[in-house]
């Protein structure tokens, strides 16, 4: 049947830029629909972006066109001439060979959405404007390297060299905030308005201290409950999109004495400078994380933590 349940296809995070490329992307998700109707000669995807995300880095194409149709929300089109504020209803296209590098932010509060139409073609290269990156696509595989064609190194794409000492101060005063119940300073380490991106469930804003509170006094109670005395964060990577903002992966570990509570987790931090210090701007988690009075996240009525 030709029509497509939207329901039926998988929603796709991540991105293919080597890191630390890749982190530019959070907050991002991709429903191929061409895909799942069995088009080949162009492609069709339903793209979301959660407050704060971009679309993509800012790039234009040498032998594909590109079509637009914003679907959902608010979403500012940048390009080389300037900005756009676009509205569901509104059309964008890039024609193929035009030097104008491009990409979709979302500056709002809430969700937006837009489905993009591309053709495809055994070959292409495409320039990035504002990184010293160029990717090759031959027969569907993707080569990324610096503008004059040089290699990224061989560190591109890897983990980099953690550097967490700013997250490890956070991480600390999180966990004695939590584990004492001192909201005033749990509250320090956030920038409101707070994006979170829960494992199941749409992402969703924290925009004021009340907010932030209500799950607070929740998280801080299934801590008590379980007398859990210890949450460690372990940094895996930290990325660096600009000076005024970090990406940090980090394992999650509930812990009662020696005992883990749960299976440990990975969760990402956005990290941005405002003013005194960095604050923590957008989570995502592998866990359902800290919405808890909306249902979303994998904490049971016996205020237990649980992993799918």
């Amino acid at each position: 049947m030709p029509k497509i349940d939207l329901d039926s296809v998988p929603a796709r995070t991540g991105s293919g830029y080597p890191a630390p490329y890749d982190a530019q992307v959070a907050g991002r998700s991709v429903q191929r629909l061409g895909d799942a109707g069995g088009l080949s000669q162009f492609g069709a995807n339903l793209v979301r972006l959660a407050p704060g995300a971009m679309s993509s880095l800012r790039h234009w194409h040498v032998r594909q066109d590109e079509f637009v149709m914003m679907t959902q929300g608010e979403l500012v089109l940048v390009e080389d001439s300037g900005e756009t504020v676009l509205h569901p209803g509104d059309f964008c296209a890039f024609p193929a060979g035009s030097e104008n590098g491009h990409h979709l932010v979302n500056r709002s509060e809430a969700e937006a959405a837009f489905l993009v139409i591309g053709t495809r073609t055994d070959r292409e290269t495409g320039w990035f404007s504002e990184t010293d990156l160029k990717v090759e696509i031959m027969d569907g595989q993707m080569r990324f390297t610096r503008r004059d064609g040089s290699s990224l190194g061989q560190d591109a794409g890897a983990a980099q060299p953690v550097k967490g000492e700013v997250f490890a101060a956070l991480g600390k005063q999180l966990t004695k905030a939590l584990l004492s119940g001192d909201f005033e300073l749990y509250k320090t380490n956030f920038h409101l308005p707070m994006s979170v991106h829960p494992q199941s469930g749409e992402p969703y804003m924290l925009s004021s201290e009340a907010e932030l509170r209500e799950d607070f006094d929740l998280y801080h109670a299934a801590l008590k409950a379980q007398g859990i005395d210890d949450i460690r964060r372990e940094v895996i990577r930290v990325l660096r999109p600009d000076p005024e903002s970090k990406v940090v992966e980090a394992e999650m570990h509930f812990l009662r004495g020696a005992e883990t509570i749960v299976e440990p987790f990975v969760t990402t931090f956005r990290l941005e400078n405002h003013g005194p210090g960095w604050r923590i701007a957008r989570i995502i988690s592998s866990l359902g994380h800290i919405n808890w009075t909306r249902g979303l996240s994998r904490i049971r009525d016996n205020m237990k933590f649980e992993l799918d």
